[in-house]
């Protein structure tokens, strides 16, 4: 019983957070055809589909010393339920180079445990810390909070 509680509880979940892609998609209508909004399920379930391209996707985020994710839930099962968040992919030698970094985590760091929207690129060779993920998300665009106020990561990293 509590197995089959947990399996409509995780598509809950997936059904409220493509509810939010389509209505942060609806509002940056500009926007729109530079990538491709997702469920985090989809993506999971077919990562060659998006390998290399923008995507839109909604999660509960986890910024940690080794847990850099975005899952389907606060409380994962499993980290294959989840991608990996690389936040910068370097390089990483200089002062220069440490404040960018340290910018990126700042922005992050303000959605430590809620639900955000992540426009990033997809990776499915990029498995993370340990090879525990399904994929990364990688040069991050934006990240939206639930008010649909976005942060810019990176105004270089955002197609015109």
């Amino acid at each position: 019983m509590k197995k089959i509680h947990n399996q409509i509880h995780r598509l809950m979940v997936a059904c409220l957070f493509s509810g939010i892609s389509l209505f942060v998609t609806a509002t940056e209508a500009d926007v729109e055809n530079r990538f491709q909004s997702l469920s985090l399920i989809n993506l999971i379930a077919t990562p060659e589909r998006y390998d290399g391209k923008l995507v839109l996707v909604t999660g509960y985020v986890t910024v940690g010393r080794e847990n850099m994710s975005i899952c389907l839930t606060k409380v994962r099962n499993s980290s294959k339920d989840c991608l990996w968040l690389n936040v910068d992919s370097g390089p990483y030698e200089t002062e220069d180079d440490r404040k960018r970094i340290d910018k990126k985590y700042k922005v992050l760091y303000k959605f430590n445990g809620k639900v955000a929207t992540i426009e990033a690129f997809f990776d499915q060779s990029d498995t993370g810390h340990f090879g525990m993920w399904s994929g990364a998300l990688r040069d991050f665009s934006r990240i939206y909070d639930f008010k649909n106020k976005y942060y810019v990561f990176d105004d270089k990293t955002v197609p015109k």
